[in-house]
């Protein structure tokens, strides 16, 4: 929180004044020091006022100059604590915020409160330990040799009452757990130190007769007695009068029979160790704290069982008849539900009563944890249950399993994930891989824990994406196979993985047999949407699910995909502006084994790719304007459907649609640095479709021109943007001969050749100026712009770079925008007009940030560390430089003549500035910038 003490500190007051860190003491300083600290923690969150604190630590005679102490102790304690802002001024005085869990006496007096109400509901063996673990946070007098006056030492006085309340409360814990033979030495060494505390007084004359020492607790009764009458003049109290006529009459109650807690505990003990999930442990025992019913869901084999069993195990203990489990697998008939828990919970049938009643009423008044397991199939039945004994068993609390919610008001759904296959770099194992490896070695005894073992463990579980089942399932099979072996076989997951054990349950005993189990649950119309889900790669929109999925409308695909989600099969996650949707690999592969057998997978790839051609084309036409950013995302997003349209449509021999999807996804791929990839299905297409359509053909030509040119694959990218030209010609278009015309000129002059470059280029602009295509003859003009900028000619270069700036602003092609105020701004630069050049490239590299586009994000960079070098700011230059080029790298992208030239420039006049090692230090610690913070460097000008 803001204001809150360094990370880890500690404040201890049930004894001397402590801050400690790591359980290390800080330096608190001198008396004067710890008892402001003391003040501050008594008033923790609540402003202290000055002149309080002086009067506190000064007894009431301040001297001069106690103000300025005061203030002097503030900042020493600020600086012990670790934060500057842990003791905060405000306008009453001074402050101290530290959380309650951070504070001995409050953790202190929470840990009571839990006791007393542990007490009250019946329940002595959690207040036990309740009481112990208060009992066990005093080191002595509260506030130490602080408490001798004034606030500290009433507040001292307050918190031992407390105490001697606690001590007194743990004894009735014990009493009550019938242990009264082994308090008898302590109680009476109590009432030697306290005699005239007349509950100790009971408390021994109790354990006295439960021991069966009656006369004994008669004669503590008179030895009570005759000290209250000897020293304070008065009789016993009415509860010591009543205890002793009960002891008289052999009257006394013996301990409840429930206080060995083990009531009705009927939890199965599973034979391996649980792994992992210490977060979930946690969080979930809070929500069973605070609410009454927590459901757990999940997909099958994701552990929801196991995680019952062992919140159960530690939540338990704070039940007076500990908990209850109940199986509903094994029951088909809703019937059936109630007869289930009444057997799990020694309810037998009476007559003609309901079995509902006799099962609410058994309950009335037990304090108890129900687990119910299993409900997806019985799920009506199992809330309708749930809800009567929520409403009827005012201290009973359920925690059930399955696969949906229960769907009762007050329930909280706790959805339950995977197993973690990531830890940290220099960290343990994740938890997958520690389950894997703890199973695998039961199977195998003696598996190694090399660095080997870890990595293939770690690549089984990450292709099984955590879930618990199939880990378990690979790790059995490590008793006959090596883990290479078990993990090349994953692909045939569904009849590989299986398990032999005869006891197993039937949803565990395979993975297809625990998918099945969910599967079945579902409507016919449930059923098919989910197979047909199994054809999108990487996740999934509503929009996607209407047309592929044969829904019809979105708010048909909602109410299907929100009934999935219910079931734990579809996941949702957020993303900006959108909820999208994906299968765990396990849920996909499992769904496209449905839709094969039901004969739909030929028909669905079809519908899919048509789906992403569909998007790639309505994109391909917004990728230049003004929302290109936001068609950008949507792109990436659905980046891996794409991808998997393309390699449908190829293994399907669609070569016209392959055609069609590889050239709408140019400008992304391009924009976004996946070269390699578009080159790849471009040329791909253009070989499979040779011949057809000269239109596609050309695109396709330029496209793969272009992204061969940035890579600085010259004679390949001259080689497609020659043959594009031929078929421009062809065509008779003189927009296209334009376009292809000043497209060969830009790649003939990266690749050096400025005279052939110089005559293409002076074509295409001249072609393009009767041509009637604003969009291309900007395009041609900022090519011969560069020429001239290649050339040095930087005069003649800038006139051209604004002309084509201006036409591409008139018509709102913001995609190219970037370029030419690099290329402005660049011209700017060399003339000397440094001001107008931060502009330019300023401008542009904030076009370039929201289009994502990573191409002329590197440029502009490039063009930013080379003003900086010019102003002296070497420092800045260079780690502008190394994230500029680490752009270009993860690109594979080639510098064209000029921006070389830049940046070598850039590169000297740094080194000049700074010197060969220290340019080499900005430029790696620049590489490793993220982007926004590079970004925000550039534009702001921060070093």
């Amino acid at each position: 929180m803001e204001g809150a003490p360094g990370p880890g500190v500690d404040f201890r007051v049930l004894g001397p004044v402590e801050a400690r860190r790591d359980d290390v003491a800080l330096p608190l300083g001198g008396p004067r020091q710890r008892t402001l600290l003391a003040l501050l923690l008594l008033e923790s969150g609540r402003p202290v006022t000055v002149d309080r604190l002086i009067h506190e630590l000064w007894a009431g005679e301040p001297g001069n100059g106690a103000e300025t102490t005061l203030r002097s102790y503030v900042s020493r304690l600020r600086t012990a604590l670790g934060a500057a802002s842990a003791i905060r001024a405000t306008a009453a005085g001074y402050a101290l915020d530290a959380a309650p869990e951070l504070v001995d006496a409050r953790r202190f007096e929470t840990l009571v409160r839990e006791a007393d109400a542990a007490l009250s509901r019946r329940n002595p063996r959690r207040a036990r330990e309740l009481l112990a673990d208060a009992l066990l946070l005093w080191r002595g007098r509260p506030y130490g040799d602080m408490a001798t006056e004034g606030a500290l030492r009433v507040e001292a006085e307050r918190l031992e009452e407390l105490r001697q309340h606690a001590a007194e409360r743990r004894v009735e814990a014990d009493l009550e757990l019938g242990l009264a033979g082994e308090l008898l030495d302590e109680l009476e060494a109590a009432v030697r130190q306290h005699p005239f505390r007349e509950r100790l007084w009971h408390h021994l004359m109790l354990a006295l007769y439960r021991a069966g020492r009656q006369a004994d607790a008669l004669a503590a009764y008179h030895r009570a007695r005759a000290a209250l009458d000897e020293q304070l003049g008065i009789e016993p109290g009415p509860e010591l009068q009543a205890l002793e006529t009960a002891i008289l009459r052999h009257d006394v109650p013996p301990p409840p029979a429930k206080a060995a807690g083990l009531g009705r505990q009927s939890m199965p003990a599973p034979a391996s160790r649980f792994v992992g999930r210490e977060r979930e442990l946690a969080e979930l025992d809070g929500q069973i704290q605070a609410h009454r019913l927590v459901t757990l869901t999940g997909v099958g084999g994701v552990g929801k069982t196991r995680l019952a069993l062992e919140v159960a195990r530690r939540a338990g203990q704070r039940f007076a008849e500990g908990a209850a489990f109940v199986d509903l697998a094994p029951i088909a008939d809703p019937e059936l539900v109630v007869r289930q828990v009444a057997a799990t919970l020694g309810v037998r049938e009476q007559g003609e009563e309901d079995i509902t009643d006799l099962v609410s009423a058994s309950l009335r008044g037990t304090e108890m944890l129900l687990v119910i397991d299993n409900c997806e199939h019985v799920r009506g039945a199992t809330a309708q249950l749930v809800d009567r004994l929520l409403k009827e068993a005012a201290a009973v609390q359920v925690l059930a399993t399955s696969r949906e919610p229960l769907g009762l008001d007050g329930e909280v759904d706790v959805a339950v994930q995977p197993l973690a296959v990531a830890g940290a770099a220099a960290g343990p194992p994740a938890e997958a891989i520690v389950l894997f490896l703890d199973r695998a070695s039961a199977a195998r005894p003696g598996l190694g824990g090399d660095e080997r073992t870890l990595a293939v463990a770690t690549r089984i579980c990450t292709d099984l994406e955590g879930l618990p089942l199939a880990i378990e399932l690979a790790a059995a099979r490590a008793k006959s196979l090596t883990l290479d072996d078990i993990a090349a076989r994953l692909d045939d997951r569904f009849r590989f993985l299986v398990s032999w054990r005869r006891l197993t349950a039937a949803r565990h005993r395979t993975l297809r047999e625990a998918m099945d189990w969910s599967y079945e649950l579902l409507t016919d119309a449930e059923r098919s949407v989910l197979r047909r889900m199994s054809i999108f790669a990487g996740g999934f929109s509503l929009d996607a699910v209407a047309v592929v999925c044969a829904v019809g409308d979105e708010d048909g695909a909602l109410l299907v995909v929100d009934r999935l989600v219910d079931a734990s099969l579809v996941i949702s996650d957020e993303a900006p502006g959108e909820t999208r949707y994906r299968l765990l690999e396990t849920v996909r592969q499992y769904a496209g084994r449905r839709a094969a057998e039901a004969g739909e997978d030929e028909g669905l790839r079809s519908a899919h790719a048509a789906w992403c051609l569909e998007l790639a084309e309505a994109a391909a036409g917004e990728l230049s304007g003004e929302r290109q950013g936001s068609w950008f995302v949507r792109l990436e997003a659905e980046h891996n459907n794409l991808r998997a349209a393309l390699a449908n449509l190829d293994a399907s021999g669609d070569t016209r649609q392959l055609l069609r999807l590889a050239i709408a996804l140019t400008r992304f791929w391009y924009v976004r640095g996946y070269l390699s990839e578009g080159r790849m299905w471009l040329e791909r297409a253009l070989d499979a479709d040779a011949e057809r359509e000269p239109t596609l053909r050309r695109r396709a030509l330029t496209a793969v021109a272009s992204l061969a040119l940035l890579q600085g694959d010259y004679p390949v990218a001259t080689r497609f943007a020659e043959q594009s030209l031929d078929v421009a010609r062809a065509t008779g278009e003189t927009r296209f001969e334009a376009n292809a015309l000043s497209n060969l000129g830009a790649i003939v002059l990266a690749g050096g050749d400025v005279p052939r470059a110089a005559t293409l280029l002076e074509d295409a602009v001249r072609v393009g100026r009767t041509a009637g295509d604003e969009r291309i003859l900007a395009l041609a003009v900022n090519n011969l712009g560069d020429l001239e900028l290649t050339r040095g000619e930087y005069e003649r270069a800038r006139p051209l770079f604004e002309e084509s700036l201006g036409l591409l602003r008139a018509r709102g092609d913001t995609a190219n925008v970037a370029r030419a105020l690099f290329n402005l701004g660049a011209c700017e630069l060399q003339l000397g007009g440094d001001e107008m050049a931060e502009a330019y490239f300023k401008e542009g590299l904030g076009l370039a940030r929201d289009a994502g586009d990573q191409e002329d994000l590197a440029w502009l960079l490039e063009g930013l560390a080379a003003l900086a070098a010019s102003r002296g700011r070497g420092e800045r230059a260079g780690m502008i430089l190394g994230a500029a080029s680490a752009l270009l790298e993860a690109m594979g992208a080639d510098y064209k003549p000029f921006e070389r030239r830049l940046r070598e420039g850039t590169e000297q006049a740094t080194v000049a500035l700074l010197g060969e090692a220290a340019l080499a230090a900005a430029i790696t610690r620049g590489r490793e910038l993220a982007l926004g913070d590079v970004v925000e460097l550039a534009l702001t000008g921060g070093d």
